[in-house]
Protein backbone atom coordinates (compact mmCIF):
# COMPACT_ATOMS: atom_id res chain seq x y z
CA UNK A 1 0.00 0.00 0.00
CA UNK A 2 2.79 2.45 0.39
CA UNK A 3 4.55 1.84 -2.29
CA UNK A 4 1.49 2.18 -4.28
CA UNK A 5 1.09 5.60 -2.61
CA UNK A 6 4.73 6.63 -3.45
CA UNK A 7 4.57 6.38 -7.08
CA UNK A 8 0.60 8.19 -7.34
CA UNK A 9 2.90 11.16 -5.07
CA UNK A 10 5.92 10.34 -7.18
CA UNK A 11 3.33 10.87 -10.37
CA UNK A 12 2.02 13.91 -9.12
CA UNK A 13 5.26 15.67 -8.18
CA UNK A 14 6.32 14.48 -11.99
CA UNK A 15 3.68 16.49 -13.53
CA UNK A 16 3.89 19.67 -11.91
CA UNK A 17 7.65 19.59 -12.92
CA UNK A 18 6.93 18.72 -16.38
CA UNK A 19 3.85 21.14 -16.54
CA UNK A 20 6.67 24.26 -15.44
CA UNK A 21 9.57 22.98 -17.80
CA UNK A 22 7.15 23.25 -20.92
CA UNK A 23 5.96 26.50 -20.04
CA UNK A 24 9.83 27.96 -20.09
CA UNK A 25 11.57 25.13 -22.70
CA UNK A 26 9.15 24.43 -24.42
CA UNK A 27 8.43 20.01 -24.86
CA UNK A 28 11.76 17.97 -24.29
CA UNK A 29 11.16 16.71 -27.95
CA UNK A 30 9.18 17.54 -30.66
CA UNK A 31 6.20 16.02 -30.68
CA UNK A 32 5.54 14.97 -27.46
CA UNK A 33 2.59 16.06 -25.99
CA UNK A 34 2.10 16.93 -21.93
CA UNK A 35 0.81 13.56 -21.22
CA UNK A 36 3.43 11.55 -23.34
CA UNK A 37 6.06 13.65 -21.47
CA UNK A 38 4.73 12.84 -18.25
CA UNK A 39 4.59 9.32 -18.67
CA UNK A 40 7.94 8.80 -19.86
CA UNK A 41 9.53 10.82 -17.60
CA UNK A 42 7.45 8.40 -14.52
CA UNK A 43 8.86 5.94 -16.16
CA UNK A 44 12.44 7.05 -16.22
CA UNK A 45 12.13 7.34 -12.18
CA UNK A 46 10.70 3.98 -11.94
CA UNK A 47 13.97 2.49 -14.18
CA UNK A 48 16.48 4.61 -12.43
CA UNK A 49 15.09 3.36 -8.89
CA UNK A 50 15.68 -0.37 -10.64
CA UNK A 51 18.41 0.46 -11.56
CA UNK A 52 19.71 1.20 -7.96
CA UNK A 53 17.93 -2.08 -6.91
CA UNK A 54 20.10 -3.91 -9.23
CA UNK A 55 22.93 -2.52 -7.76
CA UNK A 56 21.97 -3.74 -4.18
CA UNK A 57 20.90 -7.52 -5.27
CA UNK A 58 17.48 -6.53 -5.02
CA UNK A 59 14.38 -7.73 -7.22
CA UNK A 60 12.48 -5.55 -9.24
CA UNK A 61 9.13 -7.47 -8.89
CA UNK A 62 7.82 -5.12 -6.84
CA UNK A 63 8.03 -2.15 -8.85
CA UNK A 64 4.98 -3.52 -10.91
CA UNK A 65 1.56 -3.78 -9.42
CA UNK A 66 -0.78 -6.12 -11.72
CA UNK A 67 -4.23 -5.21 -12.48
CA UNK A 68 -7.24 -7.43 -12.80
CA UNK A 69 -7.51 -8.85 -16.24
CA UNK A 70 -10.41 -6.96 -18.01
CA UNK A 71 -12.51 -7.65 -21.41
CA UNK A 72 -14.23 -5.33 -23.60
CA UNK A 73 -16.09 -5.47 -26.51
CA UNK A 74 -13.10 -5.64 -28.54
CA UNK A 75 -11.29 -8.02 -27.04
CA UNK A 76 -11.39 -10.67 -24.85
CA UNK A 77 -8.56 -11.45 -22.08
CA UNK A 78 -8.56 -14.78 -20.10
CA UNK A 79 -5.62 -16.04 -17.44
CA UNK A 80 -4.42 -19.56 -18.55
CA UNK A 81 -1.38 -21.60 -18.57
CA UNK A 82 1.04 -22.06 -21.48
CA UNK A 83 3.73 -24.58 -21.09
CA UNK A 84 3.54 -24.46 -17.62
CA UNK A 85 3.43 -20.91 -17.33
CA UNK A 86 0.96 -18.33 -16.19
CA UNK A 87 -0.28 -16.46 -19.51
CA UNK A 88 -2.96 -13.97 -20.24
CA UNK A 89 -4.54 -14.40 -23.48
CA UNK A 90 -6.20 -11.71 -25.74
CA UNK A 91 -8.58 -12.47 -28.14
CA UNK A 92 -9.80 -9.93 -30.40
CA UNK A 93 -13.98 -10.80 -30.92
CA UNK A 94 -13.26 -10.76 -34.61
CA UNK A 95 -10.84 -13.63 -34.71
CA UNK A 96 -12.02 -16.81 -36.15
CA UNK A 97 -10.41 -20.18 -36.01
CA UNK A 98 -7.85 -20.13 -38.39
CA UNK A 99 -6.51 -16.15 -38.19
CA UNK A 100 -3.86 -15.29 -36.69
CA UNK A 101 -2.41 -16.35 -33.41
CA UNK A 102 0.47 -14.38 -31.55
CA UNK A 103 3.14 -15.77 -29.42
CA UNK A 104 3.82 -12.07 -27.46
CA UNK A 105 7.18 -12.28 -25.67
CA UNK A 106 7.23 -9.36 -23.45
CA UNK A 107 10.17 -6.94 -22.33
CA UNK A 108 11.72 -5.99 -19.04
CA UNK A 109 15.53 -6.73 -19.48
CA UNK A 110 14.67 -10.85 -18.58
CA UNK A 111 14.67 -9.19 -15.29
CA UNK A 112 11.13 -7.81 -14.54
CA UNK A 113 7.90 -6.91 -15.91
CA UNK A 114 5.25 -9.47 -17.23
CA UNK A 115 1.76 -9.63 -19.24
CA UNK A 116 0.24 -7.78 -16.72
CA UNK A 117 2.40 -4.44 -17.21
CA UNK A 118 2.12 -5.39 -20.99
CA UNK A 119 -1.36 -5.84 -20.76
CA UNK A 120 -2.86 -2.64 -23.16
CA UNK A 121 -0.08 -2.78 -26.22
CA UNK A 122 -1.02 -6.39 -25.89
CA UNK A 123 -5.03 -6.32 -26.04
CA UNK A 124 -4.39 -3.37 -28.60
CA UNK A 125 -2.33 -5.67 -30.72
CA UNK A 126 -4.34 -8.50 -30.73
CA UNK A 127 -7.39 -6.17 -31.86
CA UNK A 128 -5.58 -4.66 -34.64
CA UNK A 129 -4.25 -7.78 -36.20
CA UNK A 130 -7.74 -9.53 -35.38
CA UNK A 131 -6.08 -12.12 -33.83
CA UNK A 132 -5.60 -14.13 -30.61
CA UNK A 133 -2.33 -13.14 -28.26
CA UNK A 134 -0.65 -15.08 -26.03
CA UNK A 135 1.53 -13.28 -23.42
CA UNK A 136 3.09 -16.21 -21.06
CA UNK A 137 5.09 -15.01 -17.71
CA UNK A 138 8.49 -16.79 -18.60
CA UNK A 139 10.99 -17.04 -16.07
CA UNK A 140 13.21 -14.41 -15.62
CA UNK A 141 16.97 -13.49 -13.55
CA UNK A 142 18.59 -13.34 -11.20
CA UNK A 143 16.41 -16.78 -10.24
CA UNK A 144 16.60 -18.02 -13.43
CA UNK A 145 19.26 -16.78 -15.92
CA UNK A 146 20.01 -17.69 -20.02
CA UNK A 147 18.69 -19.66 -20.95
CA UNK A 148 15.52 -20.57 -18.98
CA UNK A 149 13.93 -17.26 -20.79
CA UNK A 150 14.68 -19.37 -24.30
CA UNK A 151 13.54 -22.67 -23.35
CA UNK A 152 10.41 -20.98 -21.99
CA UNK A 153 9.45 -19.35 -25.44
CA UNK A 154 10.29 -22.83 -27.05
CA UNK A 155 8.46 -24.71 -25.55
CA UNK A 156 5.42 -22.05 -25.34
CA UNK A 157 5.55 -22.05 -29.12
CA UNK A 158 5.81 -25.86 -29.49
CA UNK A 159 2.63 -26.37 -27.55
CA UNK A 160 0.89 -23.37 -29.65
CA UNK A 161 1.52 -26.02 -32.19
CA UNK A 162 0.62 -28.88 -30.67
CA UNK A 163 -2.88 -27.57 -30.04
CA UNK A 164 -3.26 -27.43 -33.71
CA UNK A 165 -2.04 -24.09 -34.82
CA UNK A 166 -0.45 -24.07 -38.40
CA UNK A 167 3.21 -22.47 -38.42
CA UNK A 168 1.77 -20.95 -41.46
CA UNK A 169 -0.39 -18.33 -39.39
CA UNK A 170 1.70 -18.30 -36.19
CA UNK A 171 3.65 -14.56 -35.53
CA UNK A 172 5.84 -14.02 -32.81
CA UNK A 173 6.51 -10.76 -31.32
CA UNK A 174 8.24 -8.63 -28.84
CA UNK A 175 9.92 -6.34 -27.23
CA UNK A 176 13.22 -4.91 -26.24
CA UNK A 177 14.41 -8.02 -24.00
CA UNK A 178 11.09 -9.71 -25.69
CA UNK A 179 12.66 -8.83 -29.11
CA UNK A 180 15.71 -9.97 -28.54
CA UNK A 181 14.18 -13.27 -27.26
CA UNK A 182 12.10 -13.57 -30.53
CA UNK A 183 15.25 -13.65 -32.43
CA UNK A 184 16.94 -16.19 -30.16
CA UNK A 185 13.34 -18.31 -30.43
CA UNK A 186 13.82 -18.49 -34.06
CA UNK A 187 17.53 -19.79 -34.11
CA UNK A 188 16.54 -22.46 -31.58
CA UNK A 189 14.01 -23.40 -34.17
CA UNK A 190 16.10 -23.04 -37.04
CA UNK A 191 18.80 -25.30 -35.35
CA UNK A 192 16.39 -27.95 -34.65
CA UNK A 193 14.49 -28.09 -37.70
CA UNK A 194 11.17 -27.01 -36.35
CA UNK A 195 8.68 -25.08 -38.82
CA UNK A 196 9.44 -20.91 -38.41
CA UNK A 197 6.76 -18.82 -37.43
CA UNK A 198 4.86 -16.93 -40.88
CA UNK A 199 6.69 -13.91 -39.21
CA UNK A 200 7.76 -12.04 -36.74
CA UNK A 201 7.56 -8.37 -34.64
CA UNK A 202 9.88 -6.55 -33.20
CA UNK A 203 8.92 -3.40 -30.93
CA UNK A 204 12.33 -1.39 -29.97
CA UNK A 205 14.30 -5.02 -29.94
CA UNK A 206 17.11 -5.30 -27.45
CA UNK A 207 19.75 -7.34 -29.96
CA UNK A 208 22.90 -6.18 -28.29
CA UNK A 209 24.03 -7.42 -24.93
CA UNK A 210 27.50 -5.90 -24.99
CA UNK A 211 26.32 -2.51 -24.81
CA UNK A 212 28.32 -1.30 -27.29
CA UNK A 213 25.52 0.74 -29.62
CA UNK A 214 26.56 4.66 -29.68
CA UNK A 215 23.24 5.64 -28.85
CA UNK A 216 23.16 4.01 -25.55
CA UNK A 217 24.79 7.49 -24.50
CA UNK A 218 24.46 10.25 -27.01
CA UNK A 219 20.24 9.12 -26.54
CA UNK A 220 19.99 8.88 -22.67
CA UNK A 221 18.65 12.23 -22.45
CA UNK A 222 15.88 11.56 -23.80
CA UNK A 223 14.86 8.37 -23.17
CA UNK A 224 13.85 6.88 -19.95
CA UNK A 225 16.21 3.38 -19.84
CA UNK A 226 19.68 3.90 -18.53
CA UNK A 227 23.12 2.52 -19.14
CA UNK A 228 23.42 0.97 -15.45
CA UNK A 229 20.30 -0.64 -15.66
CA UNK A 230 20.93 -2.02 -19.23
CA UNK A 231 24.29 -3.20 -18.18
CA UNK A 232 23.32 -4.83 -15.08
CA UNK A 233 20.62 -7.03 -16.24
CA UNK A 234 22.47 -7.96 -19.25
CA UNK A 235 25.24 -9.57 -16.53
CA UNK A 236 21.97 -11.13 -14.81
CA UNK A 237 20.89 -12.96 -17.42
CA UNK A 238 23.77 -13.21 -19.07
CA UNK A 239 25.56 -14.94 -16.24
CA UNK A 240 28.14 -16.75 -17.09
CA UNK A 241 27.74 -17.47 -20.83
CA UNK A 242 29.90 -14.42 -23.32
CA UNK A 243 27.40 -11.04 -23.80
CA UNK A 244 28.21 -11.32 -27.52
CA UNK A 245 26.70 -14.77 -27.87
CA UNK A 246 24.09 -14.91 -30.69
CA UNK A 247 21.57 -16.27 -28.39
CA UNK A 248 22.05 -13.58 -26.14
CA UNK A 249 22.78 -10.77 -28.61
CA UNK A 250 21.11 -11.77 -31.74
CA UNK A 251 23.08 -8.86 -33.77
CA UNK A 252 26.08 -11.60 -33.54
CA UNK A 253 23.79 -14.63 -35.17
CA UNK A 254 23.32 -15.89 -38.89
CA UNK A 255 20.20 -14.51 -39.49
CA UNK A 256 19.73 -16.41 -43.21
CA UNK A 257 16.57 -18.29 -43.51
CA UNK A 258 14.41 -16.28 -41.21
CA UNK A 259 10.95 -15.22 -41.83
CA UNK A 260 10.32 -11.59 -42.60
CA UNK A 261 10.60 -8.83 -40.00
CA UNK A 262 8.86 -6.21 -38.78
CA UNK A 263 10.96 -3.54 -36.87
CA UNK A 264 10.18 -0.73 -35.31
CA UNK A 265 12.32 1.74 -33.42
CA UNK A 266 12.12 4.89 -31.82
CA UNK A 267 13.92 7.87 -33.14
CA UNK A 268 15.26 9.23 -30.04
CA UNK A 269 15.45 5.87 -27.54
CA UNK A 270 19.15 4.17 -26.58
CA UNK A 271 18.94 0.81 -29.15
CA UNK A 272 18.94 3.47 -31.84
CA UNK A 273 22.45 2.29 -33.52
CA UNK A 274 22.22 -1.41 -32.46
CA UNK A 275 18.26 -1.19 -34.32
CA UNK A 276 20.10 0.04 -37.76
CA UNK A 277 23.10 -2.05 -37.71
CA UNK A 278 20.74 -5.48 -37.00
CA UNK A 279 18.56 -4.22 -39.83
CA UNK A 280 21.23 -3.93 -42.29
CA UNK A 281 22.69 -6.97 -41.13
CA UNK A 282 19.69 -9.04 -41.71
CA UNK A 283 18.96 -7.50 -44.98
CA UNK A 284 22.26 -8.57 -45.81
CA UNK A 285 21.64 -12.32 -44.85
CA UNK A 286 18.45 -12.05 -47.73
CA UNK A 287 16.13 -11.03 -44.71
CA UNK A 288 12.52 -9.62 -45.58
CA UNK A 289 12.98 -6.72 -43.34
CA UNK A 290 10.34 -3.81 -43.02
CA UNK A 291 11.37 -1.20 -40.48
CA UNK A 292 9.40 1.72 -39.34
CA UNK A 293 11.58 4.77 -37.72
CA UNK A 294 9.77 6.53 -35.82
CA UNK A 295 11.21 10.39 -35.33
CA UNK A 296 11.20 11.42 -31.74
CA UNK A 297 10.28 8.53 -30.26
CA UNK A 298 11.35 6.83 -27.24
CA UNK A 299 11.96 2.95 -26.10
CA UNK A 300 8.72 0.47 -26.73
CA UNK A 301 6.69 3.89 -27.44
CA UNK A 302 3.56 1.74 -28.58
CA UNK A 303 3.34 1.11 -24.39
CA UNK A 304 2.13 4.39 -24.67
CA UNK A 305 -0.53 3.85 -27.15
CA UNK A 306 -3.31 4.89 -24.61
CA UNK A 307 -1.69 8.79 -24.65
CA UNK A 308 0.49 9.12 -27.95
CA UNK A 309 -0.84 9.10 -31.74
CA UNK A 310 2.73 7.93 -32.57
CA UNK A 311 2.24 4.97 -30.28
CA UNK A 312 -1.68 4.33 -31.57
CA UNK A 313 -0.26 4.52 -35.28
CA UNK A 314 2.84 1.72 -34.44
CA UNK A 315 0.39 -0.75 -32.93
CA UNK A 316 -1.86 -0.23 -36.24
CA UNK A 317 0.97 -0.70 -38.41
CA UNK A 318 2.15 -3.51 -36.92
CA UNK A 319 -1.24 -5.04 -36.96
CA UNK A 320 -1.62 -4.39 -40.85
CA UNK A 321 1.56 -5.84 -41.40
CA UNK A 322 -0.10 -9.06 -39.37
CA UNK A 323 -3.06 -9.09 -41.94
CA UNK A 324 -0.93 -8.42 -44.90
CA UNK A 325 1.44 -11.35 -43.99
CA UNK A 326 -1.74 -13.68 -43.24
CA UNK A 327 -3.31 -12.72 -46.36
CA UNK A 328 -6.60 -11.41 -44.49
CA UNK A 329 -8.49 -8.32 -46.43
CA UNK A 330 -7.56 -4.98 -43.63
CA UNK A 331 -10.90 -3.95 -42.19
CA UNK A 332 -12.05 -0.18 -42.00
CA UNK A 333 -11.05 0.34 -38.71
CA UNK A 334 -8.19 -0.88 -36.83
CA UNK A 335 -7.93 -1.95 -33.34
CA UNK A 336 -5.37 0.99 -31.98
CA UNK A 337 -6.42 3.98 -34.82
CA UNK A 338 -4.19 6.79 -34.88
CA UNK A 339 -5.66 10.15 -34.53
CA UNK A 340 -6.61 12.08 -37.58
CA UNK A 341 -3.44 13.65 -39.90
CA UNK A 342 -1.59 11.65 -38.03
CA UNK A 343 1.63 10.41 -41.00
CA UNK A 344 2.60 6.99 -41.40
CA UNK A 345 5.27 5.69 -39.87
CA UNK A 346 8.49 6.44 -42.27
CA UNK A 347 10.83 3.36 -43.00
CA UNK A 348 14.09 3.40 -42.45
CA UNK A 349 16.38 3.39 -45.99
CA UNK A 350 18.85 1.40 -43.81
Amino acid sequence: MWFRLQIVLYALAISAWVAVRRLFRGPKRPGWSYTFECGVEIVRGIVRRGADRLHAGGSLSPLFVPSAPASSKRVRTEAAQLAGLPTEIHTATSFEPGQPTILYLHGGGYVTCSPATHRELTRQLAIAAGARCFVPNYRKAPAHVFPAAVDDAVACYREILGSGVAASTLFIAGDSAGGGLCLALLQRLREAGEPLPRAAILLSPWVDLTCQGETLTTHAEFDYLSAEMITGAAKLYASTTPLDHPHLSPINADLAGFPPLLVQTGGAEVFVSENLAFVERARAAGVDVKHELMEHMVHVFQAFVLVSSPGRDAIESAGRFVREQAGLPLPPTGGARPAAGTPALPESAN
